[in-house]
């Protein structure tokens, strides 16, 4: 048992390192291909229609370039799989019989020519949402089914994907903007609270800062987080005991979600994860926490946008607006222009913001939102 359990603390290392270092993705898929002895393996992503196999170990790049071009709309396991909820475990047996499978197109055009005949796949989220993916892994026509024991150890692994994918979307989209982190993280609508290795808060962004300054709910301590409800307060430090006990090596469970009740407003959403990369911030980090109010307005500022993106201040109004929701016709005579000027300040604020439909404008702000400069420090 104590090796069983050492493998996943080491395969865990690796995921978590992965989530805030994408370099560490590949060596992280061949790891858990040969713990479940895979002939290959991928991360399957996919985004606003388009799905990419992101990182992967021993896939053939043509591979992953047709897939994306075609054969992921014919793909019967990811058509069969989109609708199952984030922490499914399925074999490709279960999703469609082999039978079945060589009479397809997918098949017989591509998973034979690449030699892959099945397949075992962990949802990290699902599939046919905006934004969505899972682990897949594969053998050959030489090789059997995957065994029991593989789908144990995806099992096993389910939460702590989740939760790794979970820090890996929010830094990927951090990154790309800021090149500090501690910086960065204050582009999140979300709070973000870092705990160090005895659950202590290490550091916080502004939308965090926020939350507790209420001191409502939700409360910083010396010795950490807590809640004002006894009840909330335990299943809190036990997510974060949890997390941070994976952290150090010497557990494998995967956090946890609590949700902490306010005195009048609705009740905040707190997901705690495990977090090993101490290059984080100047101290060591053993537990990330999101915090979501679920009343906070998600909206960017304009001196934001305009520094983001390079906006105008009137493509910045029609920016705003466009993320309230409101159509080209409501913000012509919202803002006393026409309806042509309207769409041509949202040509050219897509053209800018690198998007090509409303609702992908309207994500980006909403991912965008309350920014701030630097991270403040504890209270």
């Amino acid at each position: 048992m104590h090796s069983i359990n050492e493998t996943v603390s080491k395969l865990l290392d690796g995921l978590y390192a992965a989530a805030a270092n994408p370099d560490l993705w590949n060596p992280f898929l061949q790891r858990l291909a040969q713990l479940t002895r895979a002939e290959s393996a991928g991360l399957v992503w996919h985004d606003a229609g388009v799905h990419t196999i992101s990182h992967s170990w021993e896939i053939d790049p043509e591979m992953a370039r047709l897939h994306q071009e075609h054969y992921h709309s014919v793909d019967v396991w990811g058509l069969r799989g989109a609708s199952l909820p984030s922490g499914s475990v399925r074999s490709s047996q279960s999703l469609c019989p082999l039978a079945e499978l060589k009479t397809t197109e997918v098949y017989n055009d591509f998973m034979a020519r690449f030699g892959i005949e099945h397949g075992l796949f962990a949802v990290v989220e699902q599939i046919s949402r905006p934004r969505g993916g899972a682990v897949s892994l594969f053998r050959g026509s030489a090789s059997p089914e995957f065994e029991t024991d593989a789908e144990e150890m995806l099992r096993l692994l389910a939460g702590h994907l989740k939760q790794a994918f979970r820090q890996y979307r929010e830094f990927s989209d951090l990154k790309a903007w800021s090149a500090g982190l501690e910086t960065a993280l204050n582009l999140l609508p979300s709070g973000v609270i870092l705990l160090g290795a005895k659950g202590q808060v290490v550091s916080m962004n502004r939308a965090a800062f926020a939350v507790v300054s209420e001191r409502d709910g939700l409360l910083t301590t010396r010795s950490g987080l807590r809640a004002e409800r006894p009840a909330e307060f335990s299943l809190l430090q036990k997510a974060i005991r949890e997390a941070v006990s994976t952290s150090n090596g010497h557990g494998l469970a995967a956090g946890g979600t609590v949700l902490v009740s306010r005195r009048e407003r609705t009740p905040l959403q707190i997901v705690v994860s495990p977090i090993r990369d101490p290059r984080i911030t100047s101290q060591m980090v053993a537990a990330i926490v999101f915090v979501t109010d679920p009343l906070r307005r998600q909206r960017p500022a304009r001196d934001a946008l305009r520094a983001m993106f390079g906006l105008t201040p009137a493509e910045c109004r029609v920016a705003l607006l466009v993320g309230d929701g409101h159509a080209p016709r409501q913000i012509a005579d919202m803002v006393g222009v026409s309806v042509n000027t309207v769409r041509s300040q949202m040509k050219s604020v897509f053209a800018k913001t690198g998007v090509k439909r409303q609702g992908e404008l309207i994500r980006l702000l909403m991912r965008n939102s309350e920014l701030a400069v630097q991270m403040r420090p504890t209270p």
